[in-house]
């Protein structure tokens, strides 16, 4: 008896395995996925019409890829207010200012983050009335950032604008950490 209870624990031992295997072969299959759309996403532009661009700025990045994106949204007259997204938001106003755009169309949302500082621009463009925004910010940032303001319903439409053309992988990878933080932990 002892012979086949040592067989069954090996047969129970090897499922387990099995089952664990499977489980971690399904959570890399999801990441791998979640980082295709990123890059999707990154590369794809919605509209480049709307009443509004809420433009993304980053603490530590380039921001005249995205200014200068604002800017000429509104100088075509494809945008009429700009709604500027960030911790310190000065600077971006001063850059849009120094470029032409009318102080007064300029908005700023600052905020710790960036689930605040969308769901502040949802209620400035219920407030304004407007109907539609351009989401203007990094690349690998897109899906995310997208998924935030459609949990907040806010009428956003992609336009991807950062300071590199390309995606690194290390960023994608972080990128998909920082979804499904945002996914599981609302943060």
């Amino acid at each position: 008896m002892p012979a086949m209870s040592r067989h069954i624990s090996v047969v129970a031992l090897w499922r387990s395995l099995r089952r664990v295997l499977a489980m971690l072969a399904l959570i890399a299959l999801i990441a791998v996925a979640t980082g295709v759309a990123i890059v999707v996403q990154a590369s794809r532009s919605d509209a480049l019409t709307a009443d509004a661009a809420i433009v993304m700025l980053a603490e530590n990045g380039d921001l005249s890829a995205r200014l200068d994106r604002a800017r000429q949204l509104y100088t075509d007259g494809r945008i009429s207010r700009i709604l500027l997204a960030g911790r310190d938001t000065g600077p971006g106003r001063a850059a849009l200012v120094e470029r032409g755009v009318q102080e007064a169309l300029i908005g700023e949302l600052t905020a710790a983050d960036q689930i605040a500082q969308l769901r502040a621009a949802g209620a400035v463009l219920e407030a304004e009335q407007l109907r539609s925004a351009l989401l203007i910010a990094e690349p690998v940032e897109t899906l995310r950032l997208l998924k935030i303001g459609r949990d907040a319903n806010l009428p956003l439409r992609s336009l991807p604008t950062g300071a590199q053309a390309d995606l690194r992988i290390t960023d994608v990878v972080l990128e998909i950490g920082r979804y499904f933080r945002y996914i599981l932990f609302d943060r």
